[in-house]
């Protein structure tokens, strides 16, 4: 063949020219293709040796820390164990017997050396040229929990404290020090790697404190590891091994400085790095040779192959026959198997289209079926709530909602685990789809809610249901040896209510769920307007209140509290008020619960003792020295461990004296957060601020409580001393309680009197101090102190004709009913 009849030289015959371009287009591409792999490649695998050296030191590190753990832990549970058993009576026979068990201790457990703590200056130990750690002791005593402390001086150990409470109410605690020699070797005992504790502000000679030795050159691998002790990430070429490592910060650790070294050989990854580099260049270049030639090789013929598919494959889609190429006798490749494999798929792909549609179907309900509970989900309750409200409205029809909350759910979960958990709403799902058999639908939505659609029923058939409902799911439940009794609180609305709108008919029904879970939980609540708008007035409120400080709409009335005997006027209590600007004066049961819950509590509480301690200042300048102002304050309050500091500093910078300034709490506030509030109390009294205790009665009530708390006055409950006027019983118990807090020598002050027939008889019976709408409402300050000057003018008290008040102290009373 001469040069001018070669193929490519054939200008005539185009598609020789563009094949070779192809050629030479596919060879160019499997080049390119083939570095990007390589460079990916390498890329790759040197971020997974990075991760795997992160991992690796990171993993020692956490090993560490749970050595520690396990040790502080192993401390806790076999002391506390011991201590049960021992039952002591007195710190001292404890000390005792912790000096008696030590040596056992000391078998089990590298222990050192253990104490027993008196108070932080004061205890004993077993070796005592090696105290705990002040600070320690501090942190114990202050949180009441056990603690741990790593220390190191010229060594390192662990201390281990444990606050204690003897039988006799003595309080201490019990530290103990633990050798980490152990810990350290745990740590390395699955590897060939050092672990050391460094001090970073020592130098680097004594920096050191506590070190592993496994390896041969394990001194050589830390000495060159200090030198860069103030890197993050080490790596250093050590007698030809790659040593990498890295430090960590110590888990309660005395000193920020300590930190934990991890060193490890890491020459071996460096090695197989270097192979696989040298392996992946060998593949890519042969990868690259073969392309070319098979390139060049088998061109022609695919791609006549791919052109032919190319144009007949879309017939097999249109459901036509397909006509295969003609095979060569000689030479068959995968190319020529494409004939077969449209041949299979034109057969097939009828198939297909069948199955399509029962794999859709699999699908769906994968999709919209809760697969613990197997009830259909929130997307499929979505979807059904969407249909059902649409053909309800075409008819004219209701639908109920009743949407589902198990009570405490959260708690069980956190107590009994999350396994329990799944069995318990396994359960419940059970018994709510066997009773929700009448509903249209019943579904989970997540976690622990539920809901079920009711059609065509009116307001007190669903409500029957509902609490039939919750009645059943009351019923015991016994899951693993376990029974326990699961209660609702459920809420529902209606389609109606929520003009058919799905969004709506579910906020609806999650209002009146929560409006149950206020109420106490276990109940069903409907849905009406009104809880719509206590929903908005929440949100209102919060966000008014503060602009109410800020612009001064808030004002305290003035109540006067009275001496019948004295007969005038002895001091008054502040009312809070607020001159909403649209919703005019409104009551604190309108605004304080919510106000209270939300973030504006603690401000408010300072206004308070602000205007309070202003007002009294105000009233010693204009000579009524001998008036007392009491203001109220929320249990919140005493959150602010500095609420009692800052309480007497405000107090001490005003020109008043000792015992004019009353501050009120409730006595449900003084006994739930008993140890808070004793101390702040005792430092109030001291500084000459009197203490008085509200609401006397109303709810739980405990004199042995009350009488170890700093308190000048006892307010009984209005409910507590008016029902003493009908009934024997009732006036038994205030009688008595009047006289068990006289021997407290606590003052008495009667709230809620309305009556000159309830005065009378309080008068009678011996109480002296009274307070309530008989002798004077809340007034603003202006009004509250002009009654009390007129009393002072007619020296005697004044109801609000300004006709004088005749109290009498013998009277006939009527008899009470002895029920």
């Amino acid at each position: 063949m001469t040069l001018s009849q070669f193929p490519l030289m054939d200008l005539k015959n185009r598609y020789i020219s563009v094949r070779l371009k192809l050629t030479l287009a596919l060879i160019l591409a499997a080049g390119i293709v083939v570095s990007i792999f390589g460079v990916t490649a390498t890329e790759h695998y040197q971020n997974q040796q990075e991760q795997l050296k992160r991992s690796y030191l990171d993993n020692y590190s956490l090993e560490f820390n749970d050595q520690i753990e396990r040790l502080s832990d192993s401390v806790t549970y076999i002391f506390e164990t011991q201590t049960l058993l021992s039952q002591t009576d007195s710190l001292a026979e404890l000390d005792r017997y912790l000096a008696k068990r030590l040596p056992e201790l000391q078998w089990l457990l590298p222990i050192n050396n253990g104490c027993t703590v008196f108070t932080v200056d004061q205890y004993r130990c077993a070796n005592v040229d090696e105290p705990p750690p002040r600070q320690l002791l501090e942190q114990v005593s202050l949180l009441a929990r056990p603690m741990r402390l790593l220390q190191c001086v010229e060594r390192c150990f662990l201390w281990v404290s444990l606050p204690i409470r003897t039988r006799s109410a003595e309080q201490g605690v019990l530290a103990f020090q633990l050798d980490l020699a152990d810990a350290l070797i745990n740590v390395t005992e699955r590897d060939d790697i050092e672990v050391a504790i460094i001090d970073l502000e020592r130098p680097i000679y004594k920096s050191v404190l506590l070190a592993t030795n496994t390896q041969v050159l394990s001194q050589n691998w830390f000495d060159n590891a200090i030198e860069y002790r103030n890197h993050a990430n080490i790596e250093f070429n050590v007698e030809e091994k790659t040593i990498v490592g890295k430090q960590y910060p110590i888990r309660d650790s005395a000193s920020p400085s300590l930190k934990l070294l991890i060193l490890k050989d890491w020459s071996e990854q460096i090695r197989l790095q270097n192979q696989f580099s040298n392996k992946l260049l060998m593949l890519l270049l042969f990868t690259m040779m073969l392309a070319i030639a098979i390139g060049i090789i088998l061109m022609r013929r695919p791609l006549n192959s791919l052109r032919y598919h190319t144009e007949t494959l879309p017939s097999i889609l249109q459901e036509k026959s397909y006509q295969p190429q003609a095979k060569l006798q000689f030479f068959h490749d995968e190319f020529d198997s494409l004939d077969d494999i449209s041949i299979e798929l034109a057969n097939s792909f009828a198939r297909m289209r069948e199955n399509i549609a029962e794999n859709t179907k699999v699908l769906e309900k994968m999709a919209m079926e809760d697969p613990l509970t197997e009830l259909p989900n929130r997307t499929a309750f979505l979807t059904q709530l969407g249909i059902a409200l649409q053909k309800a409205k075409n008819q004219g029809n209701e639908i109920s909602l009743i949407y589902i909350d198990l009570d405490n759910f959260k708690t069980i979960n956190d107590t009994l685990g999350h396994d329990f958990g799944d069995l318990l709403l396994i359960q419940v799902a059970k018994r709510i789809k066997h009773l929700g058999k009448s509903a249209s639908g019943t579904y989970r939505l997540g976690g622990d809610e539920f809901t079920l659609l009711i059609t065509n029923q009116d307001k007190d058939s669903v409500l029957g249901f509902s609490y039939s409902l919750a009645q059943e799911i009351a019923r015991d439940i016994t899951l693993s040896g376990i029974t326990m009794r699961v209660t609702l609180s459920i809420g529902i609305a209606t389609a109606k209510q929520a003009e058919y709108d799905s969004q709506l008919l579910i906020k609806y029904a999650d209002l009146a769920m929560y409006s149950s879970k206020r109420q106490g939980r276990n109940c069903c609540t409907h849905f009406d307007i009104e809880l719509a708008r206590q929903n908005d007035m929440v949100f209102t409120i919060e966000n008014q209140f503060q602009n109410a400080m800020t612009q001064d709409q808030l004002e305290l009335f003035l109540q006067p509290q009275i001496s019948m005997n004295q007969q005038q006027v002895t001091g008054f209590e502040l009312l809070l008020r607020w001159n909403h600007p649209t919703q005019g004066l409104m009551n604190p049961g309108q605004f304080l619960d919510i106000v209270e819950a939300g973030r504006h509590i603690l401000p408010l509480g300072y206004w308070v003792i602000e205007k309070s301690i202003a007002l009294l200042e105000e009233l010693h300048q204009q000579g009524h020295q001998g008036l007392t102002i009491a203001f109220n304050i929320s249990g919140r309050q005493f959150e602010d461990k500095h609420f009692a500091k800052r309480l007497i500093s405000k107090f001490n910078t005003a020109n008043i004296g000792d015992n004019y300034l009353e501050l009120e709490i409730t006595e449900s506030v003084a006994v739930q957060n008993y140890q808070q509030v004793k101390n702040q109390l005792k430092e109030i009294r001291q500084a000459g601020i009197r203490v008085a205790f509200d609401d006397f009665g109303k709810g739980f009530t405990s004199l042995s409580y009350l009488s170890n708390l700093a308190c000048d006055k006892i307010k009984f409950d209005r409910e507590f001393g008016h029902n003493a006027l009908s009934s024997k019983p009732t006036q038994n118990i205030v009688l008595s309680m009047r006289e068990l807090i006289n021997t407290l020598n606590y003052e008495i002050l009667v709230e809620g009197v309305e009556t000159l027939e309830h005065a009378n008889w309080l008068k009678k019976n011996g109480f002296d101090k009274v307070q309530g709408y008989f002798f004077g409402r809340p007034q603003p300050k202006s009004e509250a102190l002009a009654f009390y000057q007129r009393c002072n003018e007619k020296g005697a008290l004044l109801d609000k004709n300004d006709q004088v008040i005749h109290l009498h102290p013998l009277i006939n009373m009527p008899k009470a009913n002895n029920n």
